[in-house]
């Protein structure tokens, strides 16, 4: 007997295009043709085509390849094992396929892609380009080879990234499509199966159509029978935790009821501090993904949640029925996070009143030739909200898009437009459906309905308590040194200081609620608040901790955490020193004004004396904020002529003090020793001077005379 088994490539879905490969009942895999990336088949084995530069960086094959070697084939299947591995040079990667062959076997040829560079083999031969032959001997033959690890497109839509890469290899991670292998044997007995694995050589994971290769932490949630792998790349900074991302999907998988779940979602949360993707997220294969690790969950256009949705679409698409799948998506992201909370109704409209402009408003939706704009998500989101809403209208909310959704799931053939019509026909009556054809197959498009139609279409939405701290001045120091906004990753105060955070609390939903929220220090609470919020009301709560002494602690406000580091302030510095006038006469006063400055990050506290002759006058506590100046101003008097040195901390200037003007006075009737004892006791005339006149006058001339030479010499 002959049997061959298709390598499927999985293709990728990145903004409407995509090609699937899911196992729908007795008809097996499901291969859709891509405008990612060209197609060929090359004896049967679909093979799809990349650029490479053919530059050589052989793979060794002397060891197990990555494989556990305990492994036993199964006797019923032959089994095609790729053990991928990151390699330093950026733009690829490197393979071993391994495969373990049944004795059943007589004959088997495996297809590689045309793009893989330096094969070697163990137990093959070539026969061509792509097909390597079995020697009928080896027991487990492998191939080694290279591939290419960048691909890139230009077109995005309206989920494009500022890059151009789908899949890219740095030389320090990859995040990698794996690689498609085919195989067609002959054998004796019942018909054999193929099973495929790939698994990672070194530090990363791997999963049916896409890997990542590098260092890595991986977090786990299981919900609604499905297991959530986030694959968080040692590169990456998450914008939300991971936490927030399993409960984002978490809802949507309970949420989206449109059939059978996969038993495991793999997800890649993908740096972009290194790498430009030309796309927000990407999906392929049957659970595969990657978000860029920047993505949000509460936000209208959540991404996570808009490829979630895609692994849940298990059809394949005829040209007519293209648009359902990223119209489907893009709605059930902005609904499932309006659903959950994360969003409030005006921002769930902004995302469907893209649809209503042009040129995507005239593209005819069951016509891919016309659509502008990406019109498949913005008119298509409209279209699909629309018909929604129809349905729940005419059934009292019994049958919804998802209905149709899940029938489409259920079918073999590839869908067509007159099957989604169809299908709303089935569960809404003729009336919905001609409307759903009218927005489907004309240019005609419907307006974003408002808030009263959405409660009466969708039910009043529960009360919904958002809370954010995202304001730009959310976080706060106050005390002695400042009283402002800071960074919070992290916020750093010094001993003395109070960290303030601004809640705002808003009701998102369509009814009243309460609201209680805490504060956490080190995992203890210190404050709490409670209050309640009409629909669509929001308030401001203020929280408040004070910091004694210095080491890091984790604050945690309504569950968002700030790291806060208490540090000793820094020393301020004195940065220039200006005294006026230079010169005085002893006795006056001299202004002082001192410039101190803190060139740090951190507040600054210091205590400075000003000082006369090196004898303490002042003392001054000087504080503040980071990279903040100030100006001290006094004065000082000296009272000893000479120079007098005025400082201010370790600043000096130096003012020349002069001494104090003395005046001498005139006597009457005294007497005057002349050395000699002789007085002279009669009367003096008024008009001559006297003996003590003359010597005084003398001395006032002598001062003078001292005094201006004393000024020359300073000069």
């Amino acid at each position: 007997m002959r049997g061959s088994d298709r390598g499927e490539d999985g293709g990728a879905r990145a903004t409407g295009e995509r090609v699937r490969s899911r196992a729908r009942g007795s008809a097996g895999a499901v291969i859709l043709a891509t405008l990612l990336l060209a197609a060929a088949t090359v004896g049967g084995v679909s093979v799809a085509g990349a650029a490479s530069d053919g530059a050589s960086n052989a793979i060794d094959t002397t060891d197990t390849g990555g494989f556990e070697t305990a492994a036993v084939a199964d006797s019923d299947a032959i089994r095609i094992e790729n053990a991928l591995r990151r390699v330093d040079r950026p733009g690829e990667y490197g393979v071993r396929t391994r495969v373990r062959i049944p004795d059943r076997v007589t004959e088997l040829r495996l297809e590689i892609p045309e793009t893989a560079r330096d094969v070697t083999g163990t137990g093959f031969s070539r026969e061509s380009e792509t097909t390597w032959v079995w020697d009928r001997e080896t027991s487990t033959p492998r191939l080694s080879y290279r591939m290419p690890a960048n691909r890139t497109r230009e077109d995005a839509g309206p989920l494009e990234g500022e890059g151009e890469y789908l899949f890219v290899g740095t030389g320090e991670w990859a995040i990698v499509r794996t690689p498609a292998i085919g195989a067609r044997w002959r054998q004796t007995g019942d018909e054999l199966r193929v099973t495929r694995e790939n698994v990672v050589s070194g530090e990363g994971a791997a999963s049916d159509r896409m890997a990542y290769l590098g260092p890595y932490e991986e977090h786990v949630h299981e919900a609604h029978g499905q297991r959530f792998r986030l694959i968080v790349p040692e590169s990456a900074e998450l914008s939300e935790s991971p936490a927030e991302i399993h409960a984002s999907l978490e809802h949507a998988s309970g949420a989206l009821r449109i059939g059978d779940r996969d038993g495991t979602v793999f997800v890649i949360a993908a740096p972009t501090s290194e790498v430009g993707w030309s796309v927000r997220g990407l999906q392929t294969g049957p659970a595969d993904m990657w978000v860029r690790d920047l993505e949000g969950t509460d936000t209208a256009t959540n991404v996570w949640v808009h490829e979630y949705v895609h692994t849940r679409q298990g059809y394949a698409e005829a040209p007519s029925g293209r648009w359902i799948t990223e119209a489907s998506a893009s709605y059930y992201a902005a609904l499932l996070t309006l659903e959950r909370g994360g969003v409030d109704f005006e921002s769930f409209r902004r995302v469907l009143e893209r649809g209503e402009r042009d040129p995507q408003a005239s593209s005819v939706l069951s016509r891919p030739d016309t659509w502008r704009n990406a019109a498949e998500y913005t008119k298509g989101a409209l279209v699909t909200g629309e018909i929604d809403r129809r349905m729940r209208l005419a059934t009292d909310g019994q049958e919804t898009t998802a209905t149709v959704l899940r029938r489409l799931n259920a079918r073999e053939d590839p869908i067509e437009n007159d099957d989604v019509l169809g299908y709303v026909r089935e569960a809404a009556g003729r009336e919905v459906r001609d409307e759903a054809e009218r927005l489907t197959t004309t240019e005609a498009a419907p307006t974003a309905w408002d808030r009263r139609a959405h409660d009466e279409a969708f039910g009043r939405l529960p009360a919904r308590i958002a809370v954010s701290i995202d304001d730009p001045d959310a976080v706060r120091a106050t005390g002695e040194y400042r009283g402002r906004a800071i960074d919070r990753e992290p916020a750093t105060l010094v001993p003395g200081e109070t960290l303030q955070v601004r809640v705002r609390v808003s009701n998102v939903g369509g009814t009243a609620g309460e609201y209680d929220l805490e504060m956490r220090v080190d995992g203890e609470t210190v404050a709490t608040r409670e209050g309640e919020l009409d629909a669509n009301e929001s308030t401001v709560e203020s929280f408040e901790h004070a910091f004694a002494e210095r080491g890091d602690h984790e604050v945690s406000v309504a569950g968002d955490r700030i790291t806060v580091s208490v540090v000793e302030p820094a020393t301020p510095r004195v940065r220039d020193l200006t005294v006026a006038p230079d010169r005085v006469t002893a006795g006056e006063p001299i202004r002082v004004s001192a410039t101190v400055e803190n060139p740090e990050s951190v507040p600054a506290r210091g205590e400075f004396a000003l000082s006369v002759n090196g004898e303490t006058a002042e003392t001054h506590e000087v504080l503040l904020d980071a990279n903040e100046t100030t100006t001290v101003e006094s004065t000082v008097t000296p009272t000893d002529p000479g120079e007098a040195t005025i400082a201010f901390g370790e600043a000096r200037a130096t003012v020349a003090v002069d001494p104090a003007a003395t005046t001498a006075g005139s006597g009457s009737g005294g007497t005057a020793d002349d050395g000699g004892g002789a007085t002279n006791d009669g009367p003096t005339d008024e008009r001559t001077p006297g003996f003590l006149g003359v010597h005084a006058l003398v001395a006032l001339l002598l001062a003078i005379a001292l005094v201006g030479a004393r000024v020359r010499g300073a000069g």
